[in-house]
């Protein structure tokens, strides 16, 4: 003990002494100075800790009631994010909204949710190559292109009138009539999933079925959609046509080159004991360099991201962990901030008068009608019975989360103004709410009718 003492006296108690003394005496006679200002930053980052406090807790409140009434957890969440901005908080207490999310915050929110949205694309892309793919037949491929091209169809109908009526903010006529197109075309692929696997789904033919479409439904869309961002970056079709030549051979040179050497050298890291955060730094540094080449060619960095979780190894342990950390922060903390960020944006009480009314019914029944058609008699053509067939529309009529994606590219583009934003995303909260409930209509078991008694047979058969 007294060596204890005596040490901790000679290496802590004198230097510090001392280094107390040097500063009382040099300190002594110089001028008062004011209080140091604290920096701006620092109020930022602790209003910014609030706002993302209360987007995570909203989202998560809203997921948890959501299951409880039936619904994906992504309905609740959306639900959430819209009540946070005008439509409700701030038109009951735009003081409050306005402390919660000022201006300043919400650039930085919005920074961070796009992010969320480019790791969402990477798990995307990973849940459609590691998914039931088995499922997708020529069966699959003929329904998941139906449903593309009948609501596609229907938008392109529609979206000259909304042209005339809600013109977008960047002029051209191409890149809005295709973009619209292709909002009515959208299926959520990963809110299906879980939905289907929520309603114990998964397992089945008919549920194998309308995922293997749905599959084929997004992978045909996001390369679509694609092509329609790189038209309306560039405003005309030489500029496009160049940077979807390019985006075509990168894509191809993912698929080639990319893929096979990834296999080879992901087989390797799991057949060693190589450090984790290499393996995971490594992967996650491939779907940001991708994403990068995507936005730097014109595109948008979510395809790249996509792309990138599409090519990944599917037998791979070290894919799927990866996958399981991202998706915990993604899910969780990013994902809440985009539904945040797009309702700030929406502002439903907008869609004010008889000819925003009439034009937000007309966009929710062109929109359903054209998926439940197009999906639903083509599973009919191919030999689906009718029950059957409606269920897998059901199916295809889910937008979610991929819907909302989709919309916010189109408004960051100028391509939505903020009424017909708002009234997509009604369509979009109607379509991916209605998908549950009308899933567990169409597909409950019928009752049998009633055996007569065996005396009543006799008797009917004695006559």
């Amino acid at each position: 003990m007294r060596r204890v003492l005596l040490t901790y006296a000679a290496v802590v108690a004198v230097p510090a002494i001392a280094a107390i003394a040097w500063v009382v005496i040099g300190t002594t006679g110089s001028p008062e100075a004011g209080p140091v200002p604290v920096p701006a930053n620092g109020s930022v980052l602790g209003q910014l800790l609030i706002a993302i406090a209360v987007a995570v807790g909203a989202a998560a409140i809203g997921g948890v009631i959501a299951e409880k009434l039936g619904q994906a957890r992504v309905f609740g969440e959306l639900v959430v994010g819209l009540l946070l901005g005008p439509t409700a908080l701030g038109a009951l207490s735009p003081q409050t909204q306005a402390w919660l999310f000022p201006d300043a915050i919400v650039a930085h929110l919005d920074s961070m949710a796009q992010l969320g949205v480019v790791l969402f694309m990477f798990l995307v892309g990973l849940e459609v190559a590691q998914g039931d793919l088995r499922a997708t037949t020529v069966k699959s491929m003929v329904i998941g292109h139906s449903s593309i091209a009948v609501p596609f169809l229907g938008g392109v109908a529609v979206s000259w009138w909304l042209y005339t009526q809600y013109p977008p903010e960047q002029p051209g006529a191409l890149p809005f009539v295709l973009f619209i197109g292709l909002a009515f075309a959208i299926t959520a692929f990963p809110v299906l999933a879980r939905i289907l696997a929520e309603q114990k789904l998964l397992s089945t033919r008919v549920g194998s079925l309308g995922l293997g479409a749905a599959g084929v439904c997004d992978l045909t869309a996001w390369c679509l959609l694609a092509v329609v961002v790189t038209i309306a970056h560039h405003g005309s079709l030489i500029p496009a046509l160049t940077a979807t030549t390019l985006a075509v051979a990168f894509t191809v040179a993912m698929f080639t080159v990319v893929r096979p050497l990834l296999a080879r050298i992901v087989a390797q890291i799991d057949r060693t004991s190589a450090p984790p955060l290499a393996r995971y730094a490594g992967m996650v540094c491939l779907l940001l360099a991708s994403a990068l080449i995507t936005e730097v060619l014109g595109v948008h960095p979510i395809f790249g991201a996509f792309l990138a979780g599409v090519i990944m190894p599917r037998d791979s342990a070290l894919v799927t962990d990866l996958g399981l950390k991202l998706e915990g922060v993604t899910l969780w903390v990013l994902l809440p901030l985009f539904f945040v960020t797009v309702g700030l944006r929406t502002d439903l009480g907008a869609i004010v008068g008889i000819t925003a009314i009439a034009a937000c019914v007309l966009i929710i029944v062109v929109a359903m009608a054209g998926k439940l058609i197009g999906s639903g008699v083509a599973a009919f053509a191919m030999g689906e019975t009718p029950r059957d067939a409606t269920a897998i529309a059901v199916m295809m009529n889910c937008r979610g989360l991929t819907e909302l994606v989709v919309l916010n590219l189109g408004r960051e583009l100028g391509i939505l103004n903020s009424t017909l934003f708002a009234m997509f995303v009604v369509m979009a909260v109607v379509t991916t709410g209605l998908t549950g409930p009308l899933l567990r209509y169409v597909i409950r078991p019928r009752p049998e009718p009633p055996h007569p008694a065996p005396e009543a047979a006799v008797a009917e058969i004695s006559r």
